[in-house]
């Protein structure tokens, strides 16, 4: 018999509309590929990354995903104040 984890529930389990801000975070980032605006897509990247991370770090993987998705942001506010245009 298979069983699951609850961490392994709660990743796996967690509905659409709860990752699609993170996958999208992800993507703008450039952590993954750009690859499909679709829900499916984005759904993927999110389970492939936090189960990377539970994988590596166990039950700290959600404060590792924290620190990384605060990293990741100011990444992406970083690149876009480089891209502002020049007065």
């Amino acid at each position: 018999m298979i069983k699951l984890s609850d961490t392994q529930i709660d990743i796996l389990g967690r509905p659409n509309f709860a990752r699609t801000q993170i996958a999208k975070l992800l993507i703008a980032a450039g952590i993954y590929e750009d690859k499909a605006k679709k829900a499916e897509y984005e759904q993927a990247v999110f389970i492939h990354w936090a189960m990377a991370l539970l994988n590596e770090h166990g039950e700290k993987w959600r404060e590792v995903a924290q620190a990384k998705l605060a990293e990741y942001d100011e990444k992406i506010k970083a690149k876009a104040v480089e891209n502002e245009p020049s007065t």
